[in-house]
């Protein structure tokens, strides 16, 4: 991977509990601080399904980064103001340099 492909700007978040001070909490997504702010990307298929009344469409991408250690699965991803949840996270060629992250997007219409 060469670092010039590195074009699309994007936002790694994680999601953290606040207390909404009457004994409940809300949940919100902040910015990891010190992830990667540059990746490749990559469309690798769309589809959309009629269900309850409703369109859903999803779509499947994939981007390269620079390594960070703390992302997790359970982070997401904003690309042009668009949330993309992760679902696989590769350390391509164990070798700490770069990370592959398979992505899944889409929303009920």
């Amino acid at each position: 991977m060469k670092a010039g492909l590195l074009r699309e700007p994007v936002t790694f978040e994680r999601s953290t509990k606040a207390s909404d001070g009457a004994g409940g909490f809300t949940e919100a997504w902040v910015a990891i601080s010190g992830a990667p702010d540059r990746a490749h990307f990559k469309a690798l298929s769309g589809a959309e399904r009629f269900a309850s009344d409703r369109i859903e469409a999803t779509t499947r991408n994939r981007i390269v980064v620079r390594y960070f250690a703390g992302l997790k699965e359970s982070d997401r991803v904003l690309i042009r103001s668009r949330a993309y949840n992760i679902q696989f996270i590769d350390n391509i060629e164990m070798r700490d340099m770069w990370l592959q992250i398979d992505l899944d997007g889409g929303r009920a219409v």
